[in-house]
């Protein structure tokens, strides 16, 4: 690159801050005059995208600090704002400015760089040039990427936050769980997936045999102290499914693949992705991506199915609670009869009341009176969460919205789709395939012959979760598809919320934790039978989750430490209570077979 086309750019950048575009060579319009025309901005993008794009210094192709400078080049076209957020990232791969070394966003210092460059590659011998201050003259010595006055944690941070912002467009621009978009999050991650999209580029061979190229840039990490795990999000293996180079399809497949998707979706960028962050920022959603601490796992049981990303409404903090809560989804017609939202009703109320998360799709019917239910208990911190099929922006159906805003201040609202979509027949049936990989349990109340119930079902039985039917009439229409899961054995009988309590405690599963292999152990049910009235209140008052001293329990029960203790050990020697060594918990017996 020559310094001459360096300056050329850093006079036109200028032009930019004094919000004039360049016309002619005798004329200069102000910005505002042109309202069609695209702005500087775009302009500079759609130059660097289509010219200098795969700049690589000669000899340097997989260099880490011609990398660097690439795409600093890249943030330096675009422009960056002054306030940093999840939204404003560059459109191409690339780090948030906010993160990086200040002395890659000097452009007097970066022209300079660039002229030392040129100088060192025409020097094939003799001594090399001093560099200026502060510049990186060579790849022998680079000056950290990253600002040395940030932490590793706020490096990672920003890192994170960088690829949130390629999710957020990735999830504007792809239809959900679509083959090529999954493919492609899989073995390149959400950066490149974003940029290919955008482009149209083909990955090159380097690229599609390892992945984000970013792993030539981790020297840089280290430099400020980043712990090996601050690398993950960086390098987009956070979600833990990253997997580069495990390609399903072949370069050339992916290639065309790309090209009908940009025709079918390319309409769907021109809305801004400024525009998009103000409508969710308006409505007050924000996005959990797979490479977040708070992202449920449970919806990665889905495989190629999982959402690129949520946009939810509510409490972050949530997310926690629904991590260590216990989980059932209620579906069903949205015609129901008396009897199915009475059954509904009964049996959200008491789960909810029992510590559950009541999970279901915020529809008329089955859906609301589930929703309903689970706000007029106490019993748990997220006693329900809604899931949309349509962008948070706009709730629907309007007719719930009253219980839908109630939902955002106790509970979460969920949707895969950005903001600004509209719900649409195919999208609640893609939404479905979501409430039964966040729920423990899918419980099908009523469901005629044909309904979107069942296809949630479907979908619960694919991925491994427990199946329930209520039983209904059998010459109810509502209940033809209930009773049909029943008597094809795919699901198990519910009558009472009892059903899935008992279910979970044989299981192994307590309230606030999950299925721990301890409790799997082969413990016949008739040793409980066999303790007397003293041993069984012992028992009784141990807990699964935490370890109890004997004093404590001796106090609790009004009884001598001496005779807690014997019965502790009987208690073990019958595999119904374990110790640490001072002190002991319950086991729970499993039902004999």
């Amino acid at each position: 690159m020559s310094e001459k086309k360096l300056r050329k750019r850093a006079e036109e950048a200028e032009l930019k801050d004094n919000g004039l575009r360049e016309t002619a060579p005798d004329e200069r319009v102000p910005e505002e005059h042109v309202p069609e025309e695209r702005t500087p901005e775009e302009s500079a993008a759609e130059v660097f995208v289509q010219e200098e794009l795969q700049i690589r210094l000669p000899g340097r192709t997989l260099d880490a600090h011609a990398l660097v400078r690439e795409r600093v080049a890249h943030i330096l076209s675009l422009g960056h704002e002054p306030s940093p957020s999840p939204y404003n990232a560059a459109r191409l791969p690339g780090f948030l400015a906010s993160c990086l070394n200040p002395v890659y966003l000097d452009e007097p210092v970066y022209l300079e760089e660039m002229r030392l460059e040129e100088m060192n590659q025409q020097e094939h011998q003799g001594e090399h040039p001093e560099p200026a201050a502060g510049t990186a003259s060579s790849s022998s010595d680079p000056v950290p990427l990253f600002n040395p006055a940030l932490s590793a944690e706020q490096v990672e941070a920003a890192c994170r936050e960088y690829i949130r912002c390629c999710t957020a467009q990735l999830m504007r621009y792809a239809e959900p769980a679509d083959e090529l978009v999954v493919e492609s999050l899989t073995t390149l991650g959400a950066p490149l997936t974003l940029h290919y999209l955008l482009t149209g580029h083909i990955p090159d061979e380097h690229t599609w045999e390892h992945g984000e190229p970013d792993t030539q840039l981790s020297e840089f990490l280290h430099s400020v102290g980043a712990p090996a795990e601050g690398e993950s999000a960086l390098f987009c293996s956070a979600n833990g499914y990253y997997t580069p180079g495990e390609h399903q399809m072949s370069r050339d497949k992916f290639g065309k693949a790309l090209a009908t998707r940009r025709l079918r979706w390319n309409r769907r960028m021109e809305r801004t992705l400024n525009a998009e962050a103000h409508m969710a920022a308006t409505c007050g959603a924000w996005l959990v991506t797979p490479a977040d601490p708070l992202w449920p796992p449970q919806l990665n049981d889905l495989g190629p199915d999982r959402p690129y990303g949520l946009w939810c409404r509510g409490d972050s903090r949530h997310l926690l609670d629904l991590a260590s809560a216990p989980s059932v989804a209620l579906v069903g017609s949205r015609d129901p009869s008396i009897y199915g939202t009475e059954a509904t009703t009964h049996l959200a109320a008491e789960l909810a009341r029992r510590g559950y998360t009541v999970i279901s799709g915020g529809a008329m019917g089955i859906d609301i009176a589930a929703h309903r239910a689970a706000l007029t208990q106490q019993g748990s911190d997220l006693p329900t969460i809604a899931f949309m099929a349509g962008g948070l922006d706009r709730l629907y159906p309007a007719q719930n919205s009253d219980a839908l805003n109630m939902i955002v201040d106790r509970g979460l609202i969920m949707s895969e789709v950005s903001v600004g979509n509209t719900p649409t027949r195919w999208r609640f049936l893609e939404r479905n395939r979501l409430i039964a990989a966040l729920a423990r349990h899918t419980i099908v109340v009523e469901a005629r012959w044909r309904s979107g119930a069942l296809n949630t079902a479907r979908h619960a039985m694919e991925i491994g979760r427990t199946l329930w039917a209520v039983p209904g009439q059998i010459n109810s229409p509502n209940s033809v598809g209930t009773n049909r899961l029943l008597r094809d054995g795919l699901a198990q009988t519910l009558t009472e919320a009892a059903d899935i309590l008992e279910y979970d405690a044989v299981a192994g599963f307590e309230l606030g934790t999950e299925h721990e292999s301890e409790w799997d152990r082969a413990v016949s049910s008739s040793a409980l039978d066999e303790l007397t009235e003293r041993q069984g209140r012992v028992w009784d008052d141990l807990s699964p989750r935490s370890y109890r001293g004997v004093d404590e329990i001796a106090a609790a029960l009004g009884l001598s430490a001496r005779d807690v203790m014997a019965d502790l050990f009987h208690l073990g020697r019958c595999g119904l209570a374990e110790s640490s060594g001072t002190s002991w918990r319950k086991v729970r017996p499993a039902v004999a077979a």
